[in-house]
């Protein structure tokens, strides 16, 4: 894996399935798409529980030519078919807070993974309203 050398962007995601938990989703990415690790640095569970994923200490797998210099946060569930949890939204606001002075960037630079073009995906999902989130986190 490549080190992680500086954080300038934080790409959200979700897991498109209800029915994932951090384990199927690390085995997922470990035997389908052949990573050492779990692709995403954070997971938000429907309680809001904040699960550590590949340790920010290295690159993860967010979007092609981004991963460099991007943390990434998957919401775990299909936000296509159902809003996120209040619990995750909460989690989600208060460690975007967080991360952002950690390192200094600017809510400008929050994206969903399908901000991106070459993306063909709905991910993080129709039900999540990042420019509320994004709101959130600048007040």
């Amino acid at each position: 894996m490549q080190p992680l050398t500086k954080v300038s962007e934080i790409i959200i995601h979700h897991s498109q399935n209800d029915g994932h938990t951090f384990e199927s989703i690390k085995q997922l990415h470990i035997s389908m798409n052949g990573w050492e690790d779990i692709g995403y640095h954070w997971l938000i569970d429907s309680e809001g529980n904040l699960i550590q994923g590949r340790s920010e200490n290295f690159q993860g797998a967010q979007v092609y030519g981004h991963n460099k210099e991007s943390l990434g946060i998957c919401l775990i569930g299909n936000l296509d078919s159902h809003p996120p949890t209040s619990e995750q939204i909460k989690t989600l606001i208060n460690f975007l807070k967080h991360k952002l002075k950690q390192h200094n960037i600017s809510t400008e630079n929050i994206f969903g993974h399908n901000d991106f073009p070459d993306v063909k995906k709905t991910c993080p999902g129709k039900f999540l309203d990042l420019d509320l989130i994004r709101g959130k986190v600048s007040s």
